[in-house]
């Protein structure tokens, strides 16, 4: 007999530095009813086997065992291109671009990761995301064990989709800080301009988002959706600058402190 609840599920934040997990009840309105965190030493953040040991300490708990597994992937192991806009590309002929793009990017680098496209919308740029095929392989052989893995997302997209709702037709940067990587989106009239994943703490943003003008010529200044889970980023300064904070999902229970495994909810 299956022990996975149709009503229980685990959201995980799996990222070099720390492992988050969320455990949830109920479906329609979800509610928390454990969660966990553990440091990790994040010695090689393109790496990861810490957290990897983590996951499965923790998935062999009796209360965190035999769930649905959903994970939310840190930019540390993903990394992004824009396909431009194309008219009437099939899913497949967009895939097949990203994978070229990739390469031309990354060189054989690409030829070990999955790449994932989101649904072109027509005549508008999409972006596509490449993760190590070996770090898939890995988590799913560690939840099969355990669980069922139900679905790996880079951090990137939940925190888009929520901050979407406020672009409109608007010009800017959305940030996502986690410790020690910085990934930019330039977006303008709801179309992905260029993504970039970058080392850096939160304190560099400025400079980060002063190179990122300067590489695609473009001015700087715009509205800067800022997405930060070290609260410690620093904002640009200057009249051509606005900000707007995109924060994660919350339910009752939860503390203050930021986790990649918020944006797994809802």
């Amino acid at each position: 007999m299956s022990l996975l609840s149709p009503n229980k599920r685990i959201v995980v934040g799996f990222a070099p530095e720390r492992l988050s997990a969320l455990y949830l009840g109920g479906l329609l309105r979800p509610r928390l009813l454990d969660r966990h965190a553990v440091p990790l030493a994040g010695n090689d953040p393109s790496r990861w086997a810490e957290p990897l040991r983590a996951l499965t300490a923790l998935l062999d708990e009796p209360v965190w065992h035999g769930q649905e597994i959903g994970v939310i992937l840190s930019s540390h192991y993903v990394r992004y291109i824009v396909v431009p806009a194309g008219r009437n590309l099939t899913q497949a002929e967009c895939l097949a671009l990203a994978k070229v793009l990739f390469h031309e990017t990354y060189g054989d680098l690409a030829d070990n990761w999955e790449i994932r496209v989101s649904p072109p919308g027509m005549g508008l740029a999409t972006i596509a995301s490449g993760v190590p095929r070996d770090l898939l392989a890995d988590l799913d052989k560690v939840c099969a064990k355990r669980g069922r893995l139900t679905s790996v997302r880079p951090s990137l997209m939940p925190v888009f989709n929520r901050a979407r709702r406020l672009m409109g037709k608007a010009a800017g940067y959305l940030a996502v800080v986690e410790a020690g990587r910085i990934v930019l989106v330039s977006v303008a009239n709801r179309q992905w301009k260029s993504a970039d994943s970058r080392a850096g703490d939160g304190t560099t943003l400025p400079h980060l988002l002063q190179e990122e003008g300067e590489l695609h010529g473009r001015q700087p200044g715009g509205i800067l959706w800022l997405s930060d889970l070290t609260a410690s980023a620093k904002l640009p300064t200057g009249v051509a600058w606005s900000h707007q904070r995109i924060d994660p999902p919350r339910l009752a229970g939860m503390d203050d402190i930021p986790n990649l495994a918020s944006w797994g909810l809802p």
